[in-house]
């Protein structure tokens, strides 16, 4: 093997990849990155045996083949190597990578090749194509509800729900205390009936929508039995899939509603930061907050008593339904303002202890459900 490329172009192939190798594993070859060199182009890739990610530069191949390489001191190297052409190449008995750079060289031990785990050659049909933009933002707006707790693996998936008929793939999260639902348009060429329901690790969509976010061609999508893919042009991200049922949540989703407030964002959000910030430590870690609806105006409260109290009010855009006295984990709150996307919000209240629902005010296409807390 023996090649010629850029520095700044394999460092962004280098760290694409690395996201997936393992950092630690009992099975050594795991924390490698496989590189391998073909016509004019080098593909690097990395797995943990969960997740894959295969990224392909094109570049001068004078001579093809393929190494292992430490995958630590190899991200370390390239991203302390100068911004100019950089050779690499295999000494004769292919135990050790060189890499020049003007008149300096770096040599690597190697693993063994042939240990790398090899992709499984089950076959994959890309049968969704999306907007990679859409992907990104739906990604990064149902992911705030997934949990972090690993003992209960469902619920650190998203779930996935393909509908040929109305071509949207439905995206749904829970972490138990809330839920998010998102629907995305999508080109559909074949619906796969078995795998019209899948839940896909939220690292590896994380991975994806980082990798293809900002790609200039649709992002294709496919599932085989055990594993959901993704590529975008010379970038592939797969992933196993969560075995489980997942949640029946739209049974949870209110048909209804008792009070209805349309608020700007902005300053809803700058609001419950300050008031949050107060009640730390008074619930357990827990910024609370306590939400007045009356009239047409919204009242927010926390206080602590080593700290002392915040009371803020804002003007609603819209109201409809009962007075209503509720409270919040305002992080909850907090992290889907964020996300939303829009310059107001509509909230949904069926009353002090039920599940308040959030949407921006144009489009039905986003759905955050939260659960109230119950304080004295």
């Amino acid at each position: 093997m023996h090649i010629i490329c850029q520095q700044r172009d394999l460092q962004n192939a280098v760290n694409s990849v690395y996201r997936a190798v393992a950092s630690q594993s009992t099975i050594p070859i795991l924390t490698g990155i496989l590189l391998q060199a073909s016509k004019e182009k080098i593909y690097l890739e990395g797995t943990d045996m969960e997740l894959r990610i295969k990224y392909g530069l094109s570049t001068q191949v004078k001579e093809e083949g393929k190494a292992v390489i430490p995958a630590r001191y190899f991200v370390d190297l390239v991203k302390r190597l100068p911004d100019e052409e950089i050779e690499l190449g295999l000494e004769n008995d292919g135990k050790r990578l060189f890499m020049k750079y003007g008149d300096s060289i770096v040599k690597l031990n190697l693993f063994e090749v042939e240990e790398f785990p090899e992709d499984e050659k089950e076959p994959v049909e890309y049968n969704l194509a999306v907007d990679p933009l859409l992907f990104s933002e739906s990604i990064k707006q149902v992911s705030i509800a997934v949990a972090k707790d690993e003992s209960r693996p469902i619920f650190t998936g998203i779930h996935l729900e393909l509908n040929s008929e109305e071509k949207f793939l439905t995206m749904a999260t829970t972490d138990s205390h809330r839920l998010t639902l998102k629907k995305v348009s999508v080109n559909i060429q074949k619906l796969n009936k078995d795998l019209s329901e899948v839940v896909v690790p939220s690292r590896a969509l994380n991975e994806a929508a980082r990798l293809m976010g900002e790609a200039q061609e649709e992002i294709k999508i496919g599932f085989t039995e055990t594993k959901a893919c993704f590529k975008c042009g010379d970038v592939v991200v797969q992933s196993q899939l969560i075995d489980g049922q997942f949640p029946s949540f739209r049974d949870v989703i209110p048909e209804s509603y008792k009070t209805l407030v349309e608020v700007e964002i902005g300053s809803l959000y700058d609001s419950l930061s300050r008031a949050s910030l107060v009640s730390y430590g008074e619930y357990k870690g827990k910024g609370i907050v306590r939400i007045n609806i009356k009239d047409n105006s919204m009242s927010i409260f926390s206080f602590s008593n080593d700290v002392g109290e915040v009371m803020e009010f804002l003007p609603l855009l819209k109201k409809e339904g009962e007075d209503l006295e509720i409270a919040f984990d305002a992080r909850y709150l907090l992290e889907v303002l964020r996300v939303l996307n829009s310059e107001t919000a509509r909230i949904e209240f069926t009353g002090p202890l039920s599940p308040a629902v959030i949407k921006p005010s144009e489009g039905d296409s986003y759905l955050y459900l939260v659960l109230p807390v119950r304080i004295q």
